[in-house]
């Protein structure tokens, strides 16, 4: 009688159900993989649409309400918590099938770090085995380190450096060094931590720490972003046609602009992104490109004092305040999301650490103003909407404010889709065309496909090229985003994981490019999470304690592997800095130049120079105006002619010539200036 009530006993919370449906869905899923374990295309697209769509269905149905019936009678064979068991078991079961369908190349280092994150997480399964617990939490802990050892064994460690030595442009041999280098600064770091009376003890001080971080990464990005501006060293795309666009917007408040599509058009029929509007007071004032880029330095610099607030809601004490501004100053993403010059995604940063502290604060009017800031800066920008609405029903059970976010940014969305597709470019969803499995379903293809078949989904994000991406985007938060427990917490991951790591777009997972910055604000915001919920660190009294032994290794790890990863690319990117001192003379006499031009004047130019000459209404781009068949008439056409840069542009000259324009000026390895005969002085 005492079992059969045990079977009746309901599910008690929403979060058990999920772990059960989840659960189920793993075990169906690999029993689809064991069924097609010999088509070897199975982790393909072709496998993640309809065709099969019901014997799995009716599989995980199946299994779903099996366990849903079982689960709540099993804790007293593995333990007392039946669900998490249940979890753990069903990732190893679907982990085992993926493994051995992998090739054994460099994609199953990244399995190597999803399965050791999964042991880590199941953790307490191993503790009760660790303490005699039930011999199934044994047999779970047996089976997840066979599984470690399996993964670790197949792993080729060689290829796995000579990957990471082309990622980060460096010799093989100097791989080792850097290891040593990366050791060394984490035994520094976890020195200074352990020295409590050099980190911050007042609110003062902390403010203090805050704003030094905040000038510090400002002046480190900003002279870079400057140089590349006044060094002639920034391209069309994505900068020269954004400082046309604040030309045109300080004269006629419409973000218009010839280069971006080759023709007059309106930036908003591209991306809509309002949020420059608050770059133009700015630009009133200082009236230059190389302003523009010096501003989105500040702009995400700026995002450590909504941090700081954050910080304090969730009750950290001041030392680990101090060690996370630290963490701010030196992550990597953060840093090099700016390398490409200016984006409106910049702007993600602090808006999204505004709005987090209004979720934590609870203001109703704090999350409608940052939400409706947000869907200003892009119209994909709504994923980080959805991730942080789901966040707020499932974990903070901000029920109505959650589906309020939910409802707002998804009307928004499909407007947005409806307008860019009837009056604009067209929405970019061929940046997902490799997930989209379904052609008629567009976009809401893509969490069919997660469904239908997740080894095709972690085929695409254990990619060789995405490994050095994935670990210069966790490394610089000690992994802790991936350490939580709480299953409501992990719908965070799901901007990284859908914006940057499923997808085909190699700019969306490269840390040169502005695609990092909310995702990252995501993850940062899940460290935080973790570590608030040590008892240790929520104290107003830092003098009196310290981070446990691994908390204090993993966020000596993190300020250790920001400032190495961080410095090898600052260090790279100081070649601007250096050329404005070098090329002074030079650079000098070319701007001299390209001010003769009259701005009233239409030209056509090489890429890097349009945004020199970017204060005018008619300015195209050489490499996408000329064709076979003709190009824009310009008064003016400018031939950069550094060999750096030159390209196969000054192919073109003889033709230009024979056109008509003749040679207003030449500087030898420097630029090309040719004249209309039908240009006005």
């Amino acid at each position: 009688m005492k079992r059969t009530n045990r079977l009746r006993a309901p599910i008690q919370t929403l979060e058990q159900i999920a772990v059960t449906v989840l659960s189920a869905w793993l075990m169906s899923s690999a029993v689809m993989n064991l069924v097609h374990r010999r088509t070897a295309d199975y982790f393909s697209l072709s496998y993640a649409g309809l065709s099969g769509t019901l014997p799995l269905l009716l599989l995980f149905l199946g299994l779903t309400g099996l366990l849903l019936w079982t689960a709540p009678a099993l804790d007293e064979y593995v333990g007392a918590d039946p669900y998490s068991r249940i979890l753990y078991l069903s990732w190893l079961i679907f982990s085992t099938g993926v493994l051995w369908r992998l090739d054994y190349e460099i994609p199953s280092v990244t399995h190597l770090m999803v399965n050791l994150t999964a042991f880590i997480l199941a953790r307490e399964i191993h503790r009760s085995s660790w303490n005699g617990g039930p011999l199934g939490d044994r047999i779970l802990t047996l089976a997840g380190g066979l599984l470690l050892i399996r993964n670790v064994w197949v792993v080729p460690w060689s290829g796995l450096g000579e990957s990471l030595a082309n990622y980060l442009g460096v010799e093989t041999g100097i791989l080792f060094p850097l290891l040593l280098a990366w050791l060394g600064l984490a035994v520094i770091f976890g020195v200074l931590l352990a020295r409590r009376r050099i980190l911050p003890r007042t609110v003062g001080a902390v403010w203090g720490v805050a704003a030094a971080v905040f000038l510090i990464q400002a002046i480190l990005l900003g002279r870079i972003l400057y140089a590349r501006v006044e060094s002639l060293s920034t391209p069309t795309y994505d900068f020269n046609l954004f400082a046309q666009m604040f030309h045109n917007l300080a004269e006629t408040l419409q973000p218009v602009t010839t280069l971006e599509r080759n023709m007059p058009l309106s930036h908003f029929k591209v991306h809509l992104s309002p949020i420059y509007y608050l770059l133009l007071p700015f630009y009133l004032v200082f009236r230059s490109p190389a302003a523009l880029n010096v501003f989105q330095a500040m702009v995400v610099a700026s995002g450590v004092f909504p941090l700081v607030l954050i910080l304090r809601q969730r009750q950290l004490n001041r030392m680990i305040q101090g060690i996370l501004c630290g963490v701010f100053l030196v992550s990597t993403p953060l840093i090099t999301s700016n390398f490409y010059d200016l984006h409106e995604n910049c702007f993600l940063v602090p808006i999204l650490l505004w709005l987090i502290w209004f979720i934590e604060k609870r203001s109703n009017l704090g999350l409608a103003v940052m939400t409706l800031l947000t869907l200003s800066v892009k119209e994909d920008a709504v994923i980080y909407l959805w991730a942080l609405a789901a966040f707020m029903i499932l974990d903070r059970r901000m029920v109505r404010q959650g589906l309020a976010m939910l409802g707002v940014s998804g009307l928004y969305f499909m407007g947005a889709v409806r307008y860019l597709n009837e009056f604009g470019d067209g929405a970019m969803t061929d940046r997902f065309h490799s997930l989209i499995s379904v052609p008629q379903w567009s976009l809401l293809s893509v969490p069919f496909a997660v469904w239908r078949n997740p080894g095709f989904i972690l085929s695409q994000i254990y990619r060789e090229d995405k490994l050095p991406y994935l670990i210069q985007m966790l490394a610089p938060l000690g992994f802790l985003p991936l350490l939580t427990r709480r299953l409501s917490r992990w719908v965070l991951l799901v901007p990284f994981l859908l914006m940057n790591l499923m997808v085909d777009y190699q700019y969306q997972f490269d840390i040169r490019f502005q695609y990092n910055y909310g995702s990252y604000i995501l993850l940062f915001y899940l460290a935080i999470l973790f570590l608030s919920d040590q008892d240790s660190l929520t104290t107003p009294e830092p003098a009196s304690l310290k981070p446990s032994r691994l908390t204090g290794l993993l966020l000596a790890g993190a300020l250790a592997s920001g400032y190495l990863f961080s410095g090898l690319h600052l260090l790279d990117y100081e070649q601007y800095p250096a050329l404005l001192r070098t090329e002074a003379a030079s650079l000098s006499v070319m701007k001299e130049a390209l001010a003769e031009i009259p701005d009233s004047a239409s030209v056509l130019a090489s890429d890097f120079l349009t945004g020199a000459l970017s204060q005018r209404k008619e300015l195209y781009d050489l490499s996408y105006n000329v064709t076979p068949t003709g190009y824009f008439p310009a008064d003016y056409i400018v031939v950069d002619l550094r060999p750096v840069y030159k390209g196969d542009h000054e192919k073109l000259v003889p033709r230009f010539l024979t056109d008509g324009y003749v040679i207003k000026t030449q500087l030898d390895q420097q630029l090309l200036i040719l004249k209309s005969p039908t240009a006005g002085d």
